[in-house]
């Protein structure tokens, strides 16, 4: 009866102290990003905001006090039950997480790891307000605890803050309870079969392996990356190229406990699942996989240690992952893998997959009796202290620079030229962790119509990781590698958007690979024919959908009120229709549509981050050189498409989700709205306060937190920068039996919005949310080298975001309830459900 305690006390521990009644607001008010997540092995609770010593000694008290001083209070559990209970319903209706937990049922006997951190149904909706506060004392104690700051902070007066507040509380007289558990050695095949409404085949394999502290860890990471890697891992060639299977891989290691590494294949819908079931096993379990090569073996060791040096430039998911490894017993295994990795020989992945990848290990969905039956040992760990002995330390990464994430600031490190072949380009000097770079490159072309009728235009950009006539796809993969970069091309009808991620000295010869790939793809057949069966597979997979389901319905009438056919760039098509546009897609049409179209006649480029040598033969000139000449005098020039508002009259639809424990609801609004218009300020605030942000807004505040009807939910505003077409929407998951009790709260708080308005303390609110939003965006390099072709795009500079920030900054409480009142209204919602109904 105690199954899912530990994450539902996670959601207690959000709603109030005997000190802090409201820990949401507290925290929105101070603009902090925070979450808590459970696993297996721990909980954690973390919060993420700009440097501020005042925000860093609240949430330090803030942590101190709901260790010990949380209220876990009887009519706190019996709405936040049924908050808990919708993310459940919703976890139910993920076909891979379902099966996942069941294998892990059949696979685990007697272990905890055999349940899901969840829990289920019947104990969320029923456990005793005793148990979970007992559960509370148990466990949230400082000797039970670890605390990880990162960022830049004071650390003498953190360490002063850390006494004050954590010093007092007591160390209870008996130590925490640990678990003694210890799970047999599996002795035989066992098999679990899930069926359910909607999705793709899966088959997923699991093996139990040792604790993450072992030694053996090292070598079956990379173990996995070896079978799994595109495109030379054994499962991707042997079944994904050959259009078996959609994915395929090889993942997962133990945890404080010996845990379990899975293989899988996604399949599509007319597969011969006996036949890929037999051919993955049979690659897994080494009877059918060919040797490795030591140049695989290298390949992904790099892979693997770039990783975590990746992760080393990132305090957030430094932290997320030390606070995992801390569970196992110490936060230096981190380190202790990245030093093993690269020891890893071909020897050492020969011999694991050989001691656990085992018939006998392995738990595949249904139990079939065995004629003899073989029990692996898992190995026991070694003291740590053992494992630890020869350890050197973490590696260092460059430290990046503190700069104030504001317009004018940003202003002043921006540079802008256009170089001589006519290419804009714009860089923004930033020192970053690790000398991180980033460039994007905006392509554009044609007009709407002309380009829309094309077939193909988006699978351009993802047949350009296939290769080049200078690198093949392998050849490729390695040099990004080599190079510490990360290079992603996303075309559509009127363009293209080309990232490279680098450091500063790899950034150039980054570049000149994305050159070759942009200038000379290969775009093979092999590739486009399994990139099809994929979309097709998805598109089938998804028919049960209840998001598909609810698009299904409203579609007509959304064509009917614009009044378009199929063949117009506005339609919403069908899944029948858009498979039909796909089967009758060919290469030439896409190999067509990049030879008119593609080149950089109007291109434009950022770049943001630690730039290497700009002048003088540097990034400029490279830019140059590789695109210059990249013209097609022929090509039809880039037209705008500025879309036009038209009014859709409201309507009611709801459909049918078979076997689906969530439901979803959507209330949408047409607007004639443009982001330049001058009430969108205010009623973007107005819209924040209403149903964004976090769990502070008022649909959170009444259908979440009061209601208990909703694991989420939220409002949303669109209006871009050209033409009106701009839309309101609210969107929330619940039970499919209270939909109507849902959609009846939702309106009854649009029309509480509309007569009471919004107060001063909501909006002060929602305006530091806002802006505090902007500027952790502002830094970091991938969005601001966006926000820099957006300001190009537009003619701007930075002054037009700070004047914009300014506007939010001056929107009056009557501007916000006058924008409200003249733009939202409850009669003309299009209302719109999916799901398991009982009853019409």
């Amino acid at each position: 009866g105690e199954y899912g305690m530990a994450h539902l006390l996670e959601h207690m521990l959000f709603l109030g102290t005997t000190r802090h009644r409201d820990i949401k607001t507290e925290l929105a008010d101070r603009s902090v990003r925070f979450n808590g997540t459970t696993t297996v092995d721990r909980t954690n609770f973390f919060g993420t905001f700009n440097t501020n010593a005042d925000t860093l000694a609240f949430l330090l008290e803030l942590e101190a006090d709901r260790m010990v001083n949380s209220l876990v209070a009887k009519a706190d559990l019996d709405k936040e039950m049924t908050v808990v209970r919708n993310e459940f319903e919703r976890g139910e209706d993920q076909p891979f997480t379902v099966l996942n937990q069941r294998i892990n049922a059949a696979a685990f006997a007697w272990h905890p790891y055999g349940h899901a951190t969840i829990g289920p149904k019947s104990d969320i909706e029923n456990v005793p307000i005793e148990k979970l506060q007992a559960f509370y004392k148990r466990y949230y104690r400082p000797d039970n605890a670890t605390l990880l700051i990162a960022g830049a902070f004071d650390k003498p007066a953190t360490l002063a803050l850390l006494a004050r507040h954590f010093g007092p509380i007591a160390k209870p007289a008996a130590p925490p309870p640990q678990p003694y558990t210890v799970e047999p050695p599996q002795d035989g095949e066992r098999t679990v079969v899930v069926r359910r409404v909607g999705g793709q085949p899966i088959l997923l394999a699991s093996y139990h392996v040792p604790a993450i502290t072992h030694p053996d860890t090292a070598a079956l990471i990379v173990y996995g990356l070896l079978m799994s890697l595109q495109p030379s891992g054994q499962l991707y060639k042997q079944l994904v190229e050959p259009k078996l299977a959609v994915a395929a891989g090889i993942g997962g290691v133990g945890g404080a406990d010996p845990g379990t590494a899975s293989a899988f294949a996604v399949l599509p819908q007319d597969a011969d699942v006996s036949k890929i079931e037999a051919q993955l096993i049979d690659l897994a379990e080494g009877r059918t996989a060919k040797p490795f090569e030591e140049s695989e073996l290298v390949r992904v060791r790099d892979i693997a240690v770039n990783s975590y040096r990746q992760q080393m430039k990132y305090p957030e998911a430094l932290i997320q992952q030390i606070s995992g490894l801390i569970a196992a017993g110490d936060w230096r295994l981190l380190f202790q893998l990245m030093e093993d990795i690269p020891k890893v020989t071909l020897a050492d992945v020969e011999r694991v997959r050989a001691a656990y990848f085992r018939p006998a290990n392995r738990t595949l969905g249904r139990y079939l009796p065995a004629s003899a039956t073989e029990r692996v040992e898992i190995p026991v760990a070694p003291p740590l202290e053992q494992r630890l002995a020869s350890l050197q330390g973490p590696p260092t990464v460059e430290a990046g620079e503190q700069l104030e994430p504001v317009p004018t600031v940003l202003e002043t490190r921006t540079k802008r030229m256009v170089l001589p072949s006519g290419i804009p380009l714009h860089t923004l000097q930033k020192q970053t962790r690790g000398n991180t770079v980033v460039l994007q490159m905006q392509l554009r072309w044609g007009e709407r119509d002309a380009t829309f009728v094309r077939n193909g235009t988006g699978m351009v950009g993802t047949l350009m990781n296939e290769g080049s006539a200078g690198f093949t796809k392998q050849q490729l993969q390695d040099a990004f590698i080599k190079l510490r970069a990360n290079f992603n091309v996303t075309s559509y009808d009127q363009g293209a958007t080309v990232f490279i991620s680098a450091e500063r000295d790899t950034l150039l010869p980054a570049l000149r690979v994305a050159a070759d790939v942009l200038r000379r793809p290969l775009l093979p057949q092999e590739a486009f024919d399994r990139e099809v069966k994929a979309g097709l597979a998805a598109i089938e997979a998804s028919r049960q959908e209840p998001a598909v389901l609810r698009q299904e319905a409203t579609r007509a009438h959304y064509n009917t009120a614009r009044g378009v056919k199929l063949g117009h760039p506005d339609y919403v098509m069908s899944l029948d229709e858009r498979i039909a546009e796909l089967k009758e897609t060919t290469l030439d049409d896409v190999k067509r549509f990049y030879a008119d179209y593609w080149s950089a006649n109007e291109a434009q480029i950022s770049v943001v981050g630690a730039l290497p040598e700009v002048a003088n033969g540097g990034l400029a000139a490279e830019i140059d050189k590789l695109f210059g000449d990249w013209k097609k005098p022929a090509a039809p020039k880039f037209v705008r498409h500025v879309p036009h508002h038209v009014a859709v009259p409201p309507a009611r639809f709801d459909a049918i989700a078979r076997d689906k424990s969530n439901a979803i609801v959507r209330l949408h609004e047409t607007l004639p709205l443009n982001s330049e218009d001058a009430d969108y300020p205010a009623l973007e605030l107005a819209v924040q306060v209403f149903g964004g942000g976090g769990l502070e807004s008022r649909l959170s505040e009444r259908v979440r937190q009061k209601e208990g009807l909703t694991y989420g939910i939220g409002a949303s505003l669109g209006a871009g920068y050209w033409g009106n077409a701009g839309s309101f929407a609210i969107q929330a998951s619940y039970a499919p039996d209270k939909r109507e009790r849902v959609i009846a709260v939702i309106r009854e708080e649009v029309e509480r919005m509309s007569a009471e308005g919004l107060t001063a303390a909501e909006l002060a609110r929602a305006k530091k949310d806002i802006l505090e939003g902007r500027r952790q965006g502002r830094a970091d390099p991938g969005a601001l080298a966006g926000g820099l072709t957006s300001l190009a795009e537009r003619g701007e500079t930075w002054a037009a975001a700070q004047a914009r920030d300014e506007k939010i900054a001056a929107v009056t409480v009557e501007q916000a309830n006058a924008a409200w009142r003249k733009h939202i209204d409850a009669n003309k919602f299009i209302v719109s459900t999916a799901g398991d109904f009982k009853t019409p």
